[in-house]
């Protein structure tokens, strides 16, 4: 027997995620990040600096993958490569200062986005549900053995 409360959310979160990663109404912004340069970014701002190695592990992902990932930032200006700070031999990446103004006006255009479409919620029903969409992504997270570095 099927729960419809894990099928309705799986349908949700497909139309969440569409919502979020195409360049529609209302998140359609002038000059977007793509989404793997945010998360890049986002990642690298929280965590401080990263080789690809480390990159990749964080997101599961290839090396490779990332390496062109983190290439394309590069050729963008958006992420450097420095020499690792704590001394060791392999070099690490962190956000420019254009990728971080550029990371900065990204996160402001979604909250703007964000506060059009949720303009008639209740200062309650908002907590609640950055409650649940945190609990939701820890526990992800969790499962995964990959937790998020967050600024509480």
């Amino acid at each position: 027997m099927t729960d419809r409360r894990l099928d309705a959310l799986v349908y949700e979160q497909m139309l969440l995620t569409r919502h979020a990663l195409h360049g529609v109404a209302p998140w359609a912004r002038l000059d977007p990040l793509d989404r793997s340069a945010t998360v890049l970014l986002a990642r690298l701002a929280a965590s401080g600096p990263m080789t690809v190695a480390q990159l990749a592990e964080a997101f599961e992902l290839d090396v490779s993958t990332v390496h062109r990932q983190v290439a394309a930032a590069m050729k963008h200006g958006l992420i450097e490569r420095i020499d690792d700070p704590d001394g060791g031999v392999a070099r690490k990446h962190r956000p420019s200062d254009l990728g971080r103004e550029r990371l900065t006006t990204e996160l402001a255009g979604r909250r703007s986005s964000l506060e059009r479409v949720m303009a008639e919620w209740s200062d309650e029903d908002l907590t609640t549900f950055v409650a649940l969409l945190r609990r939701f992504n820890e526990d992800v997270e969790q499962v995964r053995g990959r937790p998020w570095p967050r600024r509480d």
